[in-house]
């Protein structure tokens, strides 16, 4: 099973079994069940949500879908398709550099750590490294305005009107993305090689170059590594003070080929949640509402 699995690539060489993901199309609008109710949150349960069927982009349930949030971590999407507009080479050997420490959430290794362009980006999106993502912005040779300009560009192309990033990593609070937005950016992402693959696996293996150091990163996503009931294509975590907990997710519930049912695809978006585990418990909740109220 795809999403369960543990990728390991050695010295970093996984370019020949990245895949395209692909999502179901949905050649017409989903209807609700007879006697279907409405999704009611619970008091203070997250600051803005979204139900959104991938492909048609019709939507299921919003709550604030518009309204503009700190995006966090969310932001490494945005940076994630950019960088993959760049061709990079994803073999090639890059370093880990001081100035690429910006905080929060790190890939534990020195300064001047080497290491592939494919492991820095399973470490940007898989464990949500903030040094990683930074360091993407600088090796891509753009410089980092014009590689700020590309992450609004890619964003805008993925139909995140509403949208603005202002730094690679997303630490910056004014970050700014909303439910709808983020839903879009992640569809696309999700689909794209490697970003799609880095964000459904739960743990990636790989070597630093320059110490044989080897390292295993952990996927953020809870509902990717811990819950048996739902098959992710992909998800990214977020997370800053300003924002609080934020979550896109693209899943289907599974079934008993272990893919889960693709009709029955979705992408959640939870933003502003309290901790961690309201924020998976809220996407569970969302999913299983539309799952239970549509005729899919």
């Amino acid at each position: 099973m795809r999403s369960r699995l543990n990728y390991i690539y050695g010295c970093g060489v996984a370019a020949a079994g990245i895949l395209f993901l692909c999502a179901p199309v949905f050649a017409a609008p989903l209807a609700p069940v007879k006697d279907s109710g409405p999704f009611i949150p619970n008091e203070n349960e997250f600051a803005a949500a979204l139900v959104m069927v991938p492909q048609t982009h019709q939507v299921l349930y919003g709550f604030k879908p518009h309204l503009a949030r700190s995006a966090a971590s969310l932001t490494k999407l945005a940076n994630a398709l950019a960088f993959v507009k760049t061709k990079p080479q994803w073999n090639k050997i890059v370093s880990i550099k001081k100035k690429d420490e910006v905080g929060g959430g790190r890939l534990r290794v020195k300064s001047g750590a080497t290491l592939s362009i494919t492991d820095m980006l399973f470490s940007s999106i898989t464990a949500s490294a903030n040094n990683a993502a930074t360091a993407l912005a600088r090796v891509s040779g753009y410089g980092l305005g014009a590689f700020l300009r590309l992450m609004n560009k890619e964003a805008k192309a993925a139909g995140a009107s509403d949208s603005q990033f202002v730094d690679p990593a997303g630490m910056d609070p004014k970050n700014q993305t909303t439910a709808y937005d983020i839903a879009r950016i992640a569809e696309k992402a999700f689909k794209t090689a490697p970003i799609g693959k880095a964000a459904s696996t739960e743990a990636y293996s790989f070597t630093i170059r320059n110490t044989g150091e080897q390292k295993t990163i952990k996927n953020t996503n809870q509902l990717l590594t811990n819950d048996p009931e739902v098959y992710v294509i992909g998800g990214k975590t977020g997370y800053l003070e300003e924002s609080k907990n934020n979550l896109v997710v693209q899943m289907r519930p599974m079934n008993s080929d272990g893919t889960g049912d693709p009709k029955k695809e979705l992408i959640i978006v939870v933003m502003g949640s309290s901790d961690k585990a309201s924020m998976f418990f809220s996407a569970k909740r969302l999913a299983d509402w539309a799952w239970q109220n549509y005729e899919f």
